[in-house]
């Protein structure tokens, strides 16, 4: 499982950034925009000993290395009180958001819930360019991904952005995997001219300033859509401002609304320009991981791999051509990561046909999305559910309406989870309240799950009704989530070679408790 934790300070002309707690971010450098011109700039430069790394133009950003002995933090403060400078932040750092299970075999449905097939009868997004932003692209493959512009790495400062995760070259493949072709599984827009742009590194993570630069470079470029399969809790003023500038300049941003289970739509979904996409399963039922909100615009397939809602005898992930551990192979993941760029490809389908204002391909996507939920706008869903053959139509000026049915032909997959991750224990005990027509039933503990990335390590579970939940480490202590809710994740900073034990604990709002038996993870 891959999680996006853009982790992000406020604007320090406005509010102090944030640090301590879970905020990673790079030492030894910051990011900084400068009011005036060049001399300023050098002179803000010069007074504070900081050497200038990187310089993102179009949106005045400078990246500079600090003076050796100086925390981010200092210096940010200390920035953040020149009258001169705009704001400055920590570098902060990125995961990509997909999550991946273990093997599964079905079919793509995710195609025929949109009803992409009845919209290639228009065109398959021909001529129109989309830049992912990810891990970047692997070249080949038994199927390969055709129509592909020559890219850029920012992640490693130069120009093969090849991807060595596999995370990039699985959203590339939703939106332009060959199709047509006799040989293994179809994109949604292969008409596309696919500009991988890698703003993450091999093992998933990057950083605030590679992923703005890959923003207004991509713009640059001539990019109609750009694809971010990327979530965090935080905003940045260097990644707001790459999006601004992207947006100005007519490109529809498209963005992964997060899977943290969370009632907060993620960044950069949640700027303004920005359509924020949730993740839904077969026929568009809402993924619990998927982050909602305020900010959610619209909802596309991302899977669901502990449902096999169409009774196919397959878990409903969504499966495309990728590598994992270094292979080519055909694999179901599931994650807001898949659903964007569903979305993504969509929009391409409605540029295609002459409709190149973001404002406008955003309003056709979500007024022709199918109702769920709540009837109109709500926050779980947004405007409904993707519907490409709709968009295509309301762009050409007529109408339509989705087909249905579930694809004809199927692949072997396997999925991975990713690395460090063990649990053991089972079995759970329970106290309930006393008294006569009382609640006394405490909730149950299930689902329990956990992963690591680095130092980081999270754990999932589920709870059989709405339950303030804790996680109890033997040696550190009480750690909680008191949202009343079924779905619980909370995440946690360890040590690498560490093995942590750990008990749930679980409580209604009539004050019955549940306790779990001893889980443990190491990193």
């Amino acid at each position: 499982m891959f999680t996006l934790i853009l982790l992000t300070a406020c604007d320090t002309a406005q509010n102090a950034p944030i640090f301590g707690g879970d905020i990673p971010y790079l030492e030894g450098e910051v990011l900084l925009q400068v009011n005036g011109d060049d001399v300023d700039q050098m002179n803000v430069q010069d007074e504070n000993g900081l050497e200038e790394t990187d310089y993102n133009a179009p949106i005045r950003v400078q990246r500079v290395r600090i003076p050796a002995g100086q925390t981010v933090e200092s210096v940010v403060d200390k920035l953040g009180q020149d009258g001169r400078v705009s704001f400055a932040e920590p570098n902060l750092m990125a995961f990509t958001t997909s999550t991946v299970n273990d093997p599964y075999a079905g079919y793509q449905w995710n195609l025929n819930d949109i009803s992409a097939p009845s919209a290639w009868d228009y065109g398959t997004g021909g001529g129109v360019i989309v830049a992912v932003l990810d891990t970047g692209l692997k070249s080949g493959g038994p199927d390969g991904v055709g129509n592909v512009l020559a890219g850029y790495d920012f992640y490693n400062n130069d120009s093969s952005p090849s991807d060595g995760n596999g995370h990039g070259t699985f959203c590339a493949g939703t939106i332009g995997q060959n199709t047509n072709n006799g040989v293994g599984v179809a994109g949604v827009a292969p008409g596309v001219q696919l500009l991988p742009v890698k703003v993450m590194g091999d093992d998933g993570s990057g950083d605030i300033s590679s992923i703005a630069n890959g923003i207004t470079w991509a713009t640059d470029q001539g990019a109609k859509v750009i694809s971010m399969s990327l979530g965090s809790s935080q905003s940045s003023s260097t990644l707001s401002s790459a999006v601004a500038y992207a947006y100005g300049k007519g490109v529809t941003i498209v963005a992964a609304s997060g899977n943290e289970y969370a009632s907060k739509v993620s960044y950069p979904a949640a700027y303004s320009g920005v359509i924020a996409v949730g993740a839904a399963g077969v026929g568009g039922a809402h993924s619990a991981y998927s982050n909602t909100g305020t900010g959610i615009d619209i909802t596309a397939p991302g899977g669901d791999l502990a449902a096999d809602s169409n009774g196919d005898g397959y878990a409903d992930g969504i499966l495309q051509e990728t590598i994992e551990r270094g292979a080519w192979t055909y694999t179901f993941w599931e994650g807001t990561s898949m659903a964007a760029p569903h979305v993504a490809a969509a929009a391409a389908l409605v540029i295609a046909q002459g409709i190149t204002n973001p404002d406008e391909v955003a309003n056709i996507l979500q007024s022709t999305a199918v109702d769920k939920g709540a009837a109109g706008y709500d926050t779980t869903y947004g405007h409904g559910y993707l519907n490409a053959y709709a968009a295509v139509m309301k762009a050409r000026g007529g109408s339509g309406s989705s087909d249905s049915g579930s694809s004809g032909s199927g692949s072997s997959g396997s999925g991975s989870s990713d690395s460090g991750s063990g649990s053991s224990g089972s079995g759970s005990s329970g106290s309930g309240s006393s008294g006569s027509g009382a609640d006394v039933t405490a909730p149950a503990i299930s689902a329990v799950s956990g992963y690591t990335r680095r130092t980081k390590f999270y754990v999932k579970w589920t709870t059989n009704e709405a339950a303030s939940s804790y996680i109890n480490f033997s040696e550190y202590g009480s750690y909680g989530n008191t949202t009343m809710t079924t779905a619980h994740s909370l995440s946690f900073t360890g040590t690498t070679g560490s093995t942590y034990v750990f008990t749930l604990t679980s409580a209604d709002a009539t004050g019955n408790s549940t306790t779990s038996s001893e889980y443990s993870i190491s990193l």
